[in-house]
């Protein structure tokens, strides 16, 4: 039963900050509500039946971006009239409503990314900084601004996983910048006799050929869980999005992450996230920084565990109270 007087807005941006705030779905569609986010294949398709509205990204680096944003955000505010901002991040995209919020006294509910284990995504840190309270799924007992609510993924129920897969998924996501070394790598291991299965790899803007590997750019979300169900391993980037999709699939997973020395991120504090090494020290993912780590890694992927526990109950009990206080 949804609630007329609350007129929900969903902004995050496209990726893993999608990901997570989809994964809030028997929450937010209690209430009326509208998506404001970027457009791509992933939110185009999963978002088909919904009130959305597509912004481009805006980046700290290029400032004026931002501003650039600031006749969008006030002529959809104006249109809908949210009650209350519920975000996932990032700032590239939640900044400017962030500041709409307070200055048009709009509730604004800020989650933080499940990639930030021991410490904040910047939009996050900036909002502790002038005080504003947030949410985690990670816990924190030194600051009393953060909220716990747990991870905000669903548990997946009856997912059917073939047996015996002989399918290698790799996954470059939706990055602009080349990410040519981890491609380069895995093909070089499939000429050695390391990776004798089927590759197949989601490049991106990475521009590759091969006539051992099996190259497509983008494709569906729907297109991609169904690349990770069938896989015996995935090798991603560094992705919260992607490395989530693995756990919750039950399918085991490699991370080799971008390095901004070899011009694959587009500055030093870019995806600074640390869910890979967390994973890693848990057992559920091993991280790889060049071509040998992978190889041995690949060796001893019979190692890597399976069976993280989600659970989003705490996160959408702690928003309906929220919401409905």
């Amino acid at each position: 039963m949804k609630h007329k007087k609350t007129n929900l807005a969903l902004i995050c941006t496209k990726g893993g900050h999608f990901e997570q705030l989809t994964n809030l779905s028997d929450f937010y569609n209690n209430y009326s509500h509208f998506w404001i986010t970027n457009e791509n294949k992933q939110t185009v398709s999963q978002l088909e039946n919904e009130r959305k509205y597509f912004v481009n990204l805006a980046h700290y680096k290029k400032p004026w971006t931002y501003l650039f944003q600031l006749p969008f955000f006030t002529r959809v505010f104006a249109k809908e009239k949210p009650t209350h901002i519920l975000s996932t991040g990032s700032g590239r995209t939640a900044f400017i409503p962030f500041l709409l919020a307070k200055a048009l006294r709009i509730d604004f509910i800020y989650i933080d990314t499940f990639s930030r284990v021991n410490g904040y995504s910047k939009m996050g840190s900036f909002l502790l900084r002038i005080g504003q309270q947030i949410l985690s799924q990670w816990e924190d007992h030194k600051n009393d601004k953060v909220i716990f609510i747990g991870p905000v993924f669903k548990k997946n129920e009856n997912i059917f996983k073939r047996q015996n897969t002989n399918n290698i998924f790799v996954t470059l996501g939706t990055r602009e910048e080349v990410f040519t070394r981890l491609i380069e790598a895995v093909e070089d291991l499939v000429k050695k006799g390391d990776i004798q299965e089927k590759v197949i790899v989601q490049a991106g803007h990475t521009p590759y050929n091969s006539d051992r590997l099996e190259i497509f750019d983008f494709c569906t979300p729907e297109k991609i869980d169904e690349l990770i169900i069938d896989a015996k391993y995935v090798i991603t980037q560094e992705s919260a999005g992607i490395g989530t999709k693995c756990l919750k699939y039950n399918t085991k997973f490699l991370v080799m992450p971008r390095d901004y020395e070899y011009g694959e991120l587009p500055s030093k504090s870019d995806m600074n996230e640390d869910l890979h090494l967390k994973l890693d020290k848990m057992g559920y993912t091993k991280v790889v920084n060049n071509f040998s780590e992978l190889q041995n890694a690949i060796k001893q992927i019979d190692n890597i565990k399976t069976g993280f526990d989600f659970d989003n109950e705490l996160a959408i009990a702690t928003l309906t109270r929220m919401i409905e206080m």
